[in-house]
């Protein structure tokens, strides 16, 4: 082989063997990135606080949105639910009460992120073992489906809309017939 034919081979070989090293190193990258981004959407926590029916404050190995200065503390709302806000009672002493019920300080829970905000809070659906606690909410009338953001919940959508249902014509909670809630279907109203 002669000189200029030997040094276009090593550079072709070169070439090859730098191309190839690229490609491993995108598709081992590619592999790592999903893995750590499935990791960030569901996480375990453990409950510090409930601040009222729909949020609570919880400890997390990594919090996009931490609070406190403190990147392993997040505040949670719970996705597709709302409950009643402050001054409606004895309806938000109920929803609250009962969370703290469900998920007492220490709590280990499941974070499943939305990838959406409200507030200062990371929007997301909290499991207890494998059971959605807002469907729970919905389901014994401490929470309606918050139907504006239904969207976000697209795999929980129907049960929340069948547990919403079942509270309603049993008179739970903000759908007691003696004092209901108003504000539920007049502020989130629910279209199929």
């Amino acid at each position: 082989m002669s000189r200029k034919n030997y040094k276009n081979h090593l550079f072709w070989q070169g070439l090859i063997t730098l191309l190839l090293l690229l490609l491993i190193s995108g598709i081992i990258s590619q592999f790592w990135g999903n893995t750590s981004l499935a990791s960030l959407s569901t996480q375990s926590a453990t409950v510090i606080s409930v601040v009222d029916g729909d949020t609570l404050n919880v400890k997390m190995e990594q919090c996009r949105l931490p609070i406190n200065n403190n990147s392993q503390q997040c505040r949670i709302r719970l996705a597709c639910i709302d409950t009643p806000e402050r001054g409606q009672n004895p309806f938000y002493e109920q929803a609250k009460d009962r969370l703290r019920q469900l998920l007492p300080r220490g709590t280990n829970i499941i974070v499943k992120d939305t990838n959406t905000t409200a507030g200062n809070r990371i929007v997301a659906e909290v499991l207890k073992g494998r059971n959605s606690v807002n469907i729970q909410m919905v389901r014994e009338g401490k929470a309606v489906a918050y139907c504006k953001h239904l969207n976000i919940c697209s795999g929980s959508r129907n049960d929340l809309l069948s547990a919403e249902a079942a509270a309603r014509k049993a008179g739970l909670g903000v759908w007691n017939n003696q004092q209901p809630w108003t504000q539920s279907r007049e502020n989130h109203p629910c279209r199929s």
